[in-house]
């Protein structure tokens, strides 16, 4: 006898005609059957398993039905079934045998139902089972024995459960095991040796239960592990040694703990780990050395942490990573060398911390960096020049920064006018001068900013006592001597004044170069006089003054 399936599903399942040879397969009425070995049975009013089912059914599904109890022998016997599902039923009792004629199957689910116990000799006569899932049900606890039939399993998910203990030797007959999900249950403790016999164990979760700590060397047998969830626990620490022998982790979820601060050496033996999440904890610092033995590395998330800045070189190991999200923490400073030796990295958070000022080489190294996340900071302005190295940038978030639309930010709105993707700043927008004020940034960049110092800060004019008065909207620039002084306001540069270091004559032809630097940012200037033929021989005189198009100038 066997079981199940529903019309209004088929292409989920991917089953077939209703018709074989032009007739209809017999079929129990409360169910649907498709290219006669699948059938779904899903009838609010079942309460038993229905007769008259297929018996050569390869696939049954038994799907929100009133089933409450799977007695032994209710399915008889088969020896083409392979994959069985019970979902969303209300099954409370499994009655040991209840499987016992079914040596083909290699897929059961049991899965969302109010079924508190597993009798230890549920899977008996089940040899070929390799995949068992008893997720999302009320199960309290496993008893000792009930995985002894089922040798040749290789992907156990108890997902979704109550389980608050497991006995220490409940898993040792799996040892051609793959996956094992225990996630969001009661397990508050690992017990030693636990998974010692599961030495072909490729994926372990362990995310959303009450663990507050990992012994070292409980997973020191896992050498084929390539994932590791331990995310949604109460982790306040990891030991040094609590990843020893996971030589070939790629993935390592450690999300949503209590983590308060981590050994230096406590990643130095994952030399393949690829993903590594510390999002959602209480870090307020990270050991300089923390990376050093995880070189390979391309996706790195210490998001939501406590962190108010970062050792400088602290990612230089990290050539690989691609992102890394620092966003919701205190980071009030970032030193010059933060991001030094992620030359790969192509997108940055940032967002949601206390940066009020960047400096300027700070992403020098990002040439791949093509997505920056700055929102929400206390940044007023940016440096001049601060995405030059960057030349495949096209994304930046600037929103929720208190910026202040004057010469000082002409770098900024150039820089988006000319390679930004609008739709990343368009939020974005200034919170002084009071006649710009709530305009945004690129409305701005259409204006004549005005060069005048923030509240509290000089304005450019006051700086030097040398310097001449300027006209309104206007930057000075001088080198240190003083012996170059150049104005400009947003559309270019209008005044010049040069002091020779010698009277004109017979130098002549000059030509000198300088970086000027003023509050409004940097310019690089150059400067040529020659003199000029005229009717007596050594007579000459005139000049000619050239600064180039690409200075950095407002």
């Amino acid at each position: 006898m066997l079981f199940l399936c529903r019309v209004t599903v088929y292409t989920v399942l991917g089953l077939g005609s209703l018709l074989v040879g032009g007739l209809p397969q017999p079929c129990p009425p409360s169910c649907q059957c498709y290219d006669i070995s699948k059938v779904f049975c899903s009838e609010e009013r079942m309460r038993e398993i229905p007769a008259g089912l297929p018996g050569n059914a390869t696939q049954l599904f038994f799907v929100e039905t009133a089933l409450n109890s799977l007695r032994s022998g209710a399915l008889g016997s088969s020896t083409t079934l392979t994959k069985l599902v019970f979902l969303n039923n209300n099954i409370q009792v499994l009655e040991a045998g209840t499987f016992q004629g079914l040596p083909n199957l290699t897929e059961l689910e049991v899965s969302g139902n109010p079924l508190s116990a597993v009798s230890p000799g549920l899977l008996a006569g089940l040899p070929s089972l390799s995949k068992l899932s008893l997720g999302s049900n009320a199960i309290r606890s496993l008893e000792p024995g009930l995985f002894d039939a089922a040798g040749f399993l290789q992907d156990l998910r108890l997902r979704r459960n109550k389980i608050e203990v497991l006995p220490p030797e409940i898993f040792h007959p799996l040892r051609h095991l793959h996956t094992l999900d225990l996630s969001q249950n009661a397990v508050a403790e690992l017990p030693p040796g636990l998974f010692a016999p599961l030495t072909s164990l490729r994926i372990l979760k362990l995310s959303d239960n009450l663990l507050a700590q990992v012994p070292p060397g409980d997973f020191s047998s896992l050498g084929h592990l390539s994932e590791l969830h331990l995310d949604g626990n109460r982790l306040a620490e990891l030991p040094r040694g609590a990843f020893a022998g996971l030589g070939r982790l790629r993935r390592l979820q450690l999300q949503h703990n209590a983590l308060g601060s981590l050994h230096p050496a406590v990643f130095s033996c994952l030399p393949n780990l690829t993903s590594l999440s510390l999002e959602g904890n209480r870090l307020a610092a990270l050991p300089a050395a923390l990376f050093q033995g995880t070189p390979q590395l391309l996706d790195l998330s210490v998001a939501r942490n406590r962190l108010e800045t970062v050792p400088e070189g602290v990612f230089a190991n990290l050539s690989e990573v691609q992102t890394l999200a620092l966003s919701h923490n205190s980071l009030a400073h970032l030193p010059a060398g933060a991001f030094r030796g992620l030359s790969r990295l192509t997108a940055l958070r940032l967002s949601h911390n206390h940066l009020s000022s960047l400096a300027p080489g700070l992403f020098a190294g990002l040439a791949r960096l093509a997505a920056l996340a700055l929102e929400h900071n206390r940044l007023p302005r940016l440096p001049p020049g601060l995405f030059d190295a960057n030349g495949e940038l096209v994304r930046v978030g600037l929103a929720g920064n208190p910026w202040v639309c004057d010469c000082r930010l002409a770098y900024l709105l150039g820089w988006l006018q000319g390679f930004a993707d609008p739709l990343a700043h368009a939020p974005a927008s200034c919170a002084e001068p009071a006649p710009l004020q709530g305009r945004s940034l690129l409305e701005a960049a259409e204006q004549q900013l005005p060069c005048r110092g923030a509240p509290g800060e000089p304005a450019p004019e006051e700086e030097e006592e040398e310097e001449e008065e300027e006209a309104p909207g206007q930057c000075a620039y001088s080198d240190a001597e003083g012996s170059v002084h150049v104005a400009c306001d947003a559309r270019g540069c209008r005044q010049l004044s040069l002091h020779l270091p010698g009277a004109p004559g017979p130098g002549l032809p000059y030509r000198g170069a300088w970086v000027l630097r003023s509050s409004c940012g940097t310019l690089h200037l150059s400067v040529s006089i020659a003199a000029r033929g005229g009717e007596g021989e050594g007579e000459g005189e005139g000049e000619r003054v050239a600064v180039p198009a690409g200075a950095s100038a407002p």
